[in-house]
């Protein structure tokens, strides 16, 4: 992190963080309500683990012009990803995709380009990877608009993602959703 932080003060970027670590969906919602607060159209998620090149920025900014959420798809190198993180992508995309009635290419993808209008109306609750798929979910049943480019698979370090336990909140993300419209 010492590194990270030097490079940020060099380049002028700030940075939030949590005094302890509360999970992945509840740092994204931080960041997201500091982007709102600032008065920004668009928020652009990526990895921590370096696995995002910024080089596919500009195809997430051009479909932002028809999407309300674009996802960075990695349907066509998945073979790439180790088989665990394959197995977990492939059973959560395909349960979202039949709660939604519609493919969803890649759900797991943790690069998202987000309009400021999907930020301030989904009500997100969830605090751990399984705050991505809340979002999706709840933002398609909504109305809002999603759309894929494609990225490459980037092999990155250790994932903090457990194949099991993660599915399993999908899931029971998934049964709450679905007995809330119920």
């Amino acid at each position: 992190m010492g590194a990270f932080l030097s490079l940020s003060k060099r380049y002028g970027i700030n940075v939030i963080k949590h005094a302890h670590n509360r999970g992945k969906g509840a740092a994204l919602k931080t960041g997201f309500e500091v982007a709102l607060q600032r008065g920004y159209t668009h928020v652009l998620t990526a990895d921590a683990d370096g696995q995002h090149p910024a080089r596919f920025v500009p195809l997430f900014i051009k479909a932002a012009r028809k999407y309300d959420i674009v996802i960075g798809s990695r349907k066509g190198q998945i073979k790439r990803m180790p088989l665990h993180r394959q197995l977990s992508n492939r059973i959560t995309s395909t349960f979202i995709s039949v709660m939604l009635g519609r493919r969803i290419e890649d759900s797991q993808s943790g690069f998202r380009l987000i309009s400021g209008e999907v930020l301030r109306r989904v009500n997100l609750k969830r605090d751990r990877y399984d705050m991505e798929s809340e979002l999706l979910v709840k933002a398609v049943w909504m109305g809002f608009t999603v759309g894929f480019v494609p990225v490459d698979v980037v092999p990155s370090g250790k994932s903090f993602i457990n194949p099991v336990r993660d599915v399993l909140r999908a899931i029971t993300l998934a049964m709450e959703l679905i007995l809330s419209r119920a």
